[in-house]
């Protein structure tokens, strides 16, 4: 199960003495505001740095992936492709890959549309985040949050081509002394050329190497993703230890079966799996 993206609170009363307390009141409720308003899969502190709107809900069931490197062990690297046929030019749907360390730490990457750049341009906006409160940075596209919570955050957009498969590239890239590396970029598949570098952030170095398979799902992070529809196609997973490269099969999604406002169809097509997500209150 991935974490709970709603806001963290209790329903609980507070204490008699707390609530006598104008100050603590006041305080609670803005932190609660702040919380509020940082939800959305971009994370708070990526999004932060980016100028995106922060207005959005979770939701309670998404469409869910699995995917394979196929690897005997874990892996230092991983390549996680993906292209996007048709979008809409502006955000509400995220795509989105777990991975998870050998500790058990999960961070996880992906994919979203959003508007046009000043060139008219279509844009995606990649994503690299760590629920680890103990992760650090010092990466000019990161900042401190997940999701309203402890972690780091990475984002950076960039223009791209619809039907060009792009693969985020996720490495544990160093280790030294107790902190590891984590860096990921967005390279182009076909030429093998960095398009855009996500973020990286240091772990404790026995956070391990990334497990060989794992999980991801697809979200609408803002309630315009229930009206819109994305077609995308995933390629084959690829995990890299020791120089040597281990290709999986297709990714598969599937649907929930209720508390979702987006559904899924699926084919397999020369380039890998097409998924075309229509939100419910998709009119196109």
């Amino acid at each position: 199960m991935r974490p709970d993206l709603r806001s963290p609170g209790s329903s609980r009363p507070a204490p008699a003495a707390s609530r006598t307390s104008t100050p603590t009141r006041i305080r609670t409720r803005i932190r609660s505001r702040r919380r509020t308003l940082l939800r959305s899969a971009t994370v708070a502190g990526a999004a932060a740095l980016l100028g995106v709107a922060m207005t959005g809900q979770s939701w309670a069931s998404t469409p869910t992936s699995s995917w394979s490197t196929g690897a005997p062990t874990p892996v230092s690297r991983l390549t996680l492709p993906m292209s996007f046929e048709s979008a809409p030019d502006a955000g509400g749907i995220y795509f989105a890959y777990y991975t998870t360390l050998e500790s058990g730490t999960r961070p996880y990457a992906g994919f979203q549309p959003k508007e046009v750049d000043a060139d008219g341009r279509p844009t995606l906006q990649a994503v690299f985040s760590s629920f680890n409160a103990a992760a650090t940075t010092t990466d000019a596209n990161c900042s401190y949050g997940a999701d309203g919570g402890a972690g780091v955050s990475c984002a950076a957009r960039f223009a791209y081509t619809k039907g060009t498969m792009y693969a985020l590239v996720l490495q544990r890239a160093s280790v030294t002394g107790d902190t590891q590396l984590m860096t990921g970029d967005v390279v182009d598949e076909a030429t093998g050329a960095t398009v855009t570098h996500i973020g990286s952030f240091s772990l404790p170095s026995d956070s391990g190497r990334f497990k060989p398979a794992d999980s991801g799902f697809i979200e609408p992070y803002l309630t315009a993703g229930c009206g819109q529809q994305v077609t995308v196609t995933y390629g084959a997973p690829v995990g890299s230890e020791g120089g040597t490269d281990y290709t999986g099969g297709l990714p598969a999604v599937t649907d929930p079966s209720s508390g979702s406002c987006l559904s899924t169809t699926s084919t397999s097509t020369p380039q890998g799996r097409q998924v075309t997500v229509t939100g419910d209150t998709f009119t196109g």
